[in-house]
């Protein structure tokens, strides 16, 4: 039968979790071992990563990306899907609503030097 064999890290390693909301990807981080900082613009009393920080996310990911050594990040993509461009368009255009396109953001700031993809 095998057995687990813990896994020695010298230091935890630090994840950075963009537009986290309450933290549902934190958790499982936290579970493997890494340090979580939590970033979105909206206040999340309830964050269960281990630091947070409220602001725009994508600033945060300029400023302080290269800190981290995994970056994890999930946009609100409804400015981005199909329905939005597609079935929903019309509609959307009649209501006036608009929906930030921010996936395009998102990557480029990923993909600054000192920050590893």
């Amino acid at each position: 039968m095998t057995q687990p064999t813990p896994i020695r890290r010298f230091r935890v390693l630090r994840v950075l979790d963009a537009f986290c909301c309450i933290g549902g990807a934190a958790r499982g981080y936290q579970q493997a071992g890494f340090h979580v900082t939590g970033v979105d613009v909206r206040p999340q009393p309830d964050y269960c990563g281990d630091a947070f920080h409220q602001g725009d996310a994508i600033e945060f990911l300029l400023a302080h990306g290269a800190d981290f050594d995994f970056i994890h990040t999930s946009p609100p993509c409804q400015g981005e899907g199909a329905p939005t461009k597609g079935t929903n368009a019309a509609r959307n255009a009649r209501t006036g609503r608009t929906h930030p396109r921010l996936v395009i953001p998102t990557r480029a700031g990923r993909r600054r030097p000192g920050v590893r993809n």
